[in-house]
């Protein structure tokens, strides 16, 4: 059930396109407890949330001894298509949360709340604050491996292809190029794999 596996298939594969859907997701459900992994739109204010997570059983018979772990992203329907496979896939990544990350109650999501309104000190921020920034550079790590990171890394520092160009290859948001392009990306890559290998 760890990240380090998803992330190496995500790197293993031939086009630079990742299919969220059918793809990443297809392995989540292969290397963890998921049953099913649904993608709902929602009139979400984008100011407060551009997608959340929810996760809950689902049986299929009244008695079911044995319900169903569904996952439901649900994602704002503002979003254009690359912010949305990058919101899709970042929450998509809280499927690998410790118990102590999980925004499962009332308290632990009014806490969040506080926290993404008034950001803490590294030292003073809860688990789950912690994971919605680790969620962010997994996603990333997923939609754009180092192997075509590396090789978008060479045409862009060249003038071939700007963000813009590089963004719609790998259909992700434009402004997160510079992020991927950036020297620590590839040390935060080694982190996320080797801390949860």
């Amino acid at each position: 059930m760890t990240f380090s596996r998803l992330y190496h298939f995500a790197a293993s594969q031939k086009s630079a396109h990742l299919l969220l859907e059918g793809l990443i997701d297809a392995e989540v459900i292969r290397l963890t407890a998921q049953d099913k992994i649904l993608y709902t739109s929602a009139d979400l204010d984008t100011q407060v949330s551009l997608g959340h997570i929810k996760q809950y059983r689902e049986s299929s018979v009244v008695y079911d001894q044995n319900p169903k772990w569904v996952t439901e992203i649900r994602y704002s329907n503002k979003l254009n298509m690359c912010w949305r496979r990058y919101v899709c896939c970042k929450e998509l990544m809280h499927v690998f949360d410790t118990p102590a990350e999980r925004v499962d109650s009332a308290v632990k999501f009014d806490k969040l709340l506080e926290e993404l309104a008034s950001p803490p000190l590294p030292e003073d921020a809860s688990p789950m604050y912690i994971s919605e920034n680790k969620t962010k550079w997994m996603a990333l790590a997923i939609l754009c491996p180092l192997p075509f990171r590396d090789y978008y890394k060479l045409v862009w520092e060249s003038g071939k292809m700007s963000d813009y160009d590089v963004a719609l290859e790998l259909r992700i948001p434009e402004g997160l190029i510079t992020v991927v392009m950036a020297d620590y990306f590839a040390g935060i890559i080694n982190r996320l794999t080797e801390k949860n290998a």
